[in-house]
């Protein structure tokens, strides 16, 4: 393991195949990722023989603090006759697609997204500064992406429509409704996740995908959210279904914040008393949803109150890359 490029922004770390391999592969820290020496995709990588360079970002800084030109002076001496892939889920598939036409790479984008982007006027992110240029004045990889989408979902086909298509008007789409944006997790359970990166890295094809619909508790959240502004009814019952089937904190409060828009304070309680009595460790509530359901008067049982965080755990000092490795990285 080798420290390419080190910063209080970034950390780009390479893990060499134990035996010689043709192909690359570069995956991308998601939203909630630290700086770390691997993570998203590194096990699966390592573990398929290829050499491997994990790609990380400071939490909060959605990757604004690397540069193009840093990135590329960190991985391109490496990447030079190998056949090189770019692959990563939300922010990290954002980086894919940004990074990954820097060096001509493959590419591989799940629910591409940066939370940052001002056309989304997403407001949680107002104060993160976007330093990186527009996705269609970046180079662009010769390479058409494959990007892995659910289209129910109004914000992913947002940022698909008025970034990624722009720039590669010929991406290959794999489209899974109601999937989530958290498509890869879907596609984990209904183990397909492999064969999907199998093909596509390997083979340079995307296989048959088929995942499961009703009976599926991620199929009937995200139908829920589908259905919630046009269907309310409907929707509150494909997310009690959900619930029913994995119940989960944010799956519960979904449910809630829809029985407290419809009035529903009975039903709310209801929920919140079998929750509390089923003593599932997963699922507490939310600060939000416990202000919402504290301000109608509802009674919150103790079994439901936020739990404390685990303490983050240390993380391991990296390895300095021999001078070889090393090109002009300053940012």
């Amino acid at each position: 393991m080798y420290t390419l490029a080190d910063h209080a922004d970034y950390r780009i770390t390479y893990h060499p195949a134990p035996q010689a391999s043709h192909r690359m592969v570069i995956t991308f820290g998601g939203q909630p990722s630290d700086l770390s020496d691997k993570g998203f995709g590194s096990d699966f990588a390592m573990s398929q023989g290829w050499n491997h360079i994990f790609v990380a970002q400071r939490v909060g800084t959605q990757y604004q603090g690397l540069s193009s030109r840093v990135f590329r002076a960190a991985v391109s001496p490496l990447c030079a006759g190998m056949d090189t892939v770019c692959y990563g889920s939300s922010l990290g598939a954002y980086a894919a697609l940004y990074y990954g036409g820097q060096i001509d790479a493959r590419i591989i984008a799940a629910a591409p997204m940066l939370p940052a982007w001002k056309v989304l006027k997403n407001r949680a992110y107002a104060d993160v500064v976007v330093a990186h240029s527009p996705l269609q004045q970046m180079r662009r990889s010769r390479h058409a992406p494959v990007v892995i989408y659910d289209p129910a979902l109004p914000r992913d086909v947002q940022m698909l429509n008025g970034m990624v298509r722009p720039t590669y008007p010929d991406i290959r789409e794999l489209a899974l409704p109601f999937a989530g944006h958290t498509v890869l997790i879907t596609l984990s359970r209904a183990r397909q996740i492999k064969p999907l990166i199998l093909g596509i890295v390997e083979h340079d094809r995307i296989p048959p995908i088929t995942l499961p619909t009703r009976g599926s508790a991620i199929w009937h959240r995200e139908r829920a959210r589908a259905l919630k502004r046009i269907y309310p009814d409907q929707a509150c019952k494909e997310m009690e279904l959900s619930f029913a089937l994995e119940p989960s904190t944010h799956t519960m409060a979904a449910l809630l914040s829809m029985l407290l828009r419809r009035d529903d304070l009975v039903a709310a309680q209801q929920v919140m008393d079998a929750a509390a009595a089923a003593d599932n460790p997963r699922v507490s509530l939310i600060p939000a949803i416990l202000r919402d359901v504290t301000a109608r008067g509802l009674v919150v049982p103790d079994a439901l109150c936020p739990r404390p965080a685990a303490a983050p755990k240390p993380r391991p000092a990296g390895v300095n890359a021999p001078a070889l490795l090393q090109g002009p990285l300053a940012a």
